[in-house]
């Protein structure tokens, strides 16, 4: 009897002994999942901002995209500016040049029509001083008589205007010539005009 009362008692303190045990591989055990499910809670956290960041990551990926895409598209409007700017330089070059060469016609155009008024004024003075200078004809029929000498024309004695005074003389009073303003070569005169140009 006291045998198996003693092998009762070592029976529970194996058994006590063995709870303790499993008491305390419980308590490990409970501390294990508690540390498993805060790394599990801490971990879907991580997961959770690594999950905001990627969506945040791509959100400012596209946003780079559009930028890239605008920037692109500016380049490409600069581009064409400039090709645009560089036609604008060339045609201002040529313009340039044409208006340099219309400016030089136009100096020569002026040049000429200076010359030529200088020419039309010398002209026109010309012809004024010719009218000025014009002799009034005396008519053929009315001259019977050298103007000069007095001796009556015949048909031997012909009649001959001076080219200066205009009077009707004989071929004896009027026989030398003199350059008279208006004429090319030289003219005939009578005897007075002529000493009066020469005197001149």
């Amino acid at each position: 009897m006291g045998s198996t009362i003693h092998q009762l008692d070592e029976k529970l303190q194996e058994d006590k002994s063995a709870r303790k045990n499993l008491e305390e591989s419980s308590r490990c055990l409970g501390q294990k999942t508690a540390a498993a499910e805060s790394r599990a809670v801490s971990a879907e956290s991580d997961l959770r901002i690594e999950r905001e960041w990627r969506i945040s990551l791509q959100e400012s990926m596209m946003r780079d995209r559009d930028k890239i895409s605008i920037l692109t598209q500016e380049v490409e409007s600069l581009k064409s500016i400039g090709q645009k700017y560089l036609a604008l330089q060339e045609e201002q070059h040529r313009l340039k040049i044409q208006y340099n060469e219309a400016q030089k016609t136009l100096e020569e155009v002026g040049a000429t029509l200076s010359e030529n008024k200088l020419q039309l004024a010398e002209m026109l003075e010309r012809e004024a001083r010719t009218s000025d200078e014009t002799p009034n004809w005396t008519s053929d029929k009315d001259a019977i008589a050298c103007a000069a000498c007095a001796k009556e024309f015949t048909i031997a004695r012909r009649k001959h205007h001076c080219r200066r005074c205009g009077n009707i003389f004989c071929g004896a009073c009027s026989e030398k010539t003199v350059a008279l303003a208006g004429n090319t070569k030289p003219v005939r005169v009578c005897d007075t005009c002529f000493t009066e140009v020469r005197l001149t």
